[in-house]
């Protein structure tokens, strides 16, 4: 199959974010950033990106219990969270040569985790696709990979950016008694430009094998 890759613009209507969070003052941390040695340097992000109902359903969980005014972004599960701009011929084309032996896979959101301010979702895989994958781009991308980019642990974060501790543990109590799962499929990886906490211009990179009526070019979200 092709690799079938799809530039959407992205202008979903989110609540602006308040106090530091701004997009005007939004400042990422030094481990947060790729190491090219440019503090100017673009910044991109790489996903799982999973068929249409399980994402609808993520999504809705997490809608729930983020803060609105602070939800910038769908549900998602996160590869790679600062690739730089500088490096973006071979980090497309990286991507483009493993999505054309890759299969769709099977990923499983299991049950919920206390995080420093919210409450997120471990998603299991079990045949360790997801682990494979972010090996084998953390082996081409390593000189100039951040410090948060250089592990991963796939999980989908439901709330974030909350200081009331009690507001935090109702969260994780009500999703561990009410939440039982949910499955879905990984079908392609998602690159979005981040700018200041948001993730635009999303490029789908679909996996081998993916059946068409989910390869047809539309935006599912992330």
């Amino acid at each position: 199959m092709p690799v079938v890759v799809n530039t959407i613009p992205f202008n979903a209507p989110y609540s602006k974010p308040s106090g530091p969070y701004t997009a005007e003052t939004y400042q990422r941390r030094a481990e947060h950033k790729a190491r090219t040695g440019n503090k100017h340097e673009e910044s991109y992000v790489l996903t799982l990106h999973t068929d249409r109902q399980h994402h609808q359903s993520m999504t809705s969980l997490r809608k729930r219990y983020f803060p609105p005014r602070l939800n910038k972004l769908d549900a998602h599960i996160a590869l790679f969270r600062a690739l730089p701009g500088s490096r973006l011929p071979q980090i497309i084309d990286d991507i483009k040569a493993l999505v054309q032996s890759q299969a769709p896979f099977e990923v499983y959101a299991t049950r919920p985790f206390l995080m420093k301010h919210g409450v997120g979702i471990h998603v299991d895989d079990p045949d360790g696709q997801a682990e494979t994958i972010f090996k084998h781009l953390k082996a081409q991308w390593e000189p100039f990979l951040s410090q948060q980019d250089r592990s991963f642990r796939a999980h989908y974060t439901l709330q974030n950016k909350v200081d009331d501790d009690a507001v935090i543990r109702q969260t994780f109590k009500e999703v561990n008694e009410q939440f039982h799962g949910n499955r879905g499929q990984v079908i392609a990886l998602t690159l979005y430009k981040y700018e200041r906490g948001f993730w635009n211009e999303p490029q789908y990179f679909y996996l081998n094998d993916t059946p068409s009526d989910d390869a047809g070019g539309e935006s599912l979200g992330e």
